[in-house]
């Protein structure tokens, strides 16, 4: 199976999420390409599935992984499975604060990439992988490149049993 990765990173995290999810699958037996969205889109008729991410600004996903979800439609990608996924923070600590910022931090960029994804038709992974930054440049939270390994393991299961 061909999986294309496609992500949008201003600090480099995002690009982290996507290569971590990318070795998982190549674990798994399958190909995977990393593809910038600052790139054109490859051909897309090889590829099985494809995840596409990007970094939570101002509580939404970039204009290019916004603009690469209605490519995809326009590219008749429709019946093909997506997953999708972000990083975000970092989080304010006091619980206080975290209540009143709520809304730059969720549903993030992959809430609003899935919203958008569904309503333009294609086949959305139900779970989105949400990758948490330390600092406003990064680096990822410990863990999280565990957390995006699961996240590829659950959606290539998902499409291997259907």
């Amino acid at each position: 199976m061909k999986v294309l990765i496609l992500y949008k990173s201003n600090y480099g995290n995002t690009r982290q999420v996507a290569e971590a999810l990318a070795r998982q699958i190549e674990g798994l037996g399958h190909n995977a390409e990393v593809r910038d969205l600052r790139l054109r889109l490859p051909n897309l008729k090889d590829v099985d599935c494809a995840l596409i991410g990007a970094p939570t600004r101002i509580g939404r996903a970039t204009w290019k992984a916004r603009r690469a979800l209605r490519r995809l439609r326009r590219k008749r990608f429709g019946a093909k499975p997506l997953g999708i996924f972000d990083t975000y923070g970092p989080l304010p600590v006091d619980p206080g604060e975290l209540e009143k910022n709520r809304k730059w931090f969720y549903p993030g960029a992959a809430g609003r990439m899935q919203e958008k994804a569904q309503k333009l038709g294609l086949n959305v992974f139900l779970q989105t992988l949400r990758c948490q930054v330390q600092g406003m440049k990064g680096p990822l939270k410990e863990g999280e490149a565990g957390k995006a390994a699961q996240f590829a393991r659950e959606f290539i299961a998902t499409i291997e049993n259907k």
